[in-house]
Formats: C-alpha cells, structure tokens, sequence
C-alpha cells in the first residue's frame, strides 16, 4: 500500500510539474504574442505616420511650386506690360515729332539761286530764345574798406615768381626731401 500512495503521489507530482510547465509555456506565447502584436501596431502607426508626413511634404512642395509659377507668370506679365506701354509712348513720340516745328539752321547760303539752310560746323547756331530786357549788373555801393584795400594792394611789393631758387653751396637736392618755395628755405 505504501508504494502505491507512493506511486500515486509520484504521478501527481510529475502531472502537476507537467500543467506548470504548460501553463507556463502558454504564458511565454501569449507575452511573445502579445510583443509582437504590439510591435506590429507600433510598426503600422509609424508607417502611417511616415505617409502623412510625406503627404504633408508633397503638398508643400505643390503649394511652393505654384507660389514659384504664379511669381514667374506676374513677373512676365509684367515685363510685358512694361514693354507694351514703352512701345506705345515711343510710336506716341514718334508721331509727335513728325508735326513738331523745326529748329531753323544755323547757316544760310545760296542753292540753285535760293536762300537755303545746311548745316555748318563753324558757325554758332541761331539763338533759341532772347531776352527782351537787357542783363545789367547790380549797383554796389563802395565803402572805404574797400578803396583802402585796393590802394594797399597797388602798393604792395610784386612776388617774385620763381618756386626754386639754387643755392650755390649745395650741388645736388636729395629727392626724400621735396620742398618748394619758402618752405625750402625755412627748412635749410
């Protein structure tokens, strides 16, 4: 009897290590499983992500590149009216001076025994507007200063005009030492 309790008690043993190790086998699966899972969620969010963000980046680059045509468009647009308005001022000029009065010529002379213009060099041209009043300069009146400076100044001794007088001492001038006039003499 005591070897079959025994026996019995061995194979309840053995079974119960056999239902720990399976449960504990099945709960290594279920945590793998579930890691995984979670790695696959993790995985997709951040793909979903990823094309988000580069949905986001296409549009801006869209939205950049259809700011960079519509500058270019306003741009040539621009510059076509600007030379459209240019064009039609110069035709406006040109009509202009179609009807303009000519400048009358500087130089007269005889062709085919008629007094005609053409054009001379030398000759200065015909005044274009003249002045009906006559320039006269403004009086003003002479003090005594004035009449004492000018007397001073008739009496003053005349400079003499020469820069650079040689002494007979020196035979040679050296080049590092460029003076002129008085301030050579001061110098010496």
């Amino acid at each position: 009897r005591a070897e079959e309790e025994h026996k019995r008690w061995v194979q309840r043993k053995n079974e119960k290590e056999k239902m720990v190790k399976e449960e504990k086998l099945h709960k290594e699966q279920e945590e793998k499983n579930v890691k995984e899972q979670e790695r696959e969620c993790a995985a997709d969010k951040a793909s979903q992500r990823f094309q988000e963000w580069l949905k986001k980046k296409k549009l801006q680059k869209m939205k950049m590149k259809k700011i960079e045509k519509d500058a270019d468009e306003k741009k040539i647009a621009e510059t076509q009216e600007r030379k459209e308005k240019a064009e039609k001022v110069f035709r406006e000029w040109v009509e202009k001076v179609k009807t303009r009065p000519r400048t009358a010529p500087s130089s007269f002379g005889y062709a085919n025994g008629k007094l005609t213009g053409y054009y001379d060099g030398c000759s200065y041209p015909a005044p274009s507007y003249c002045n009906p009043i006559p320039w006269k300069p403004i009086p003003a009146p002479c003090s005594e200063d004035n009449v004492k400076k000018t007397t001073l100044k008739e009496k003053a001794k005349p400079k003499s005009t020469s820069l650079y007088m040689p002494h007979s001492n020196v035979a040679f001038r050296p080049k590092d030492n460029l003076l002129v006039g008085n301030g050579w003499r001061k110098a010496r």
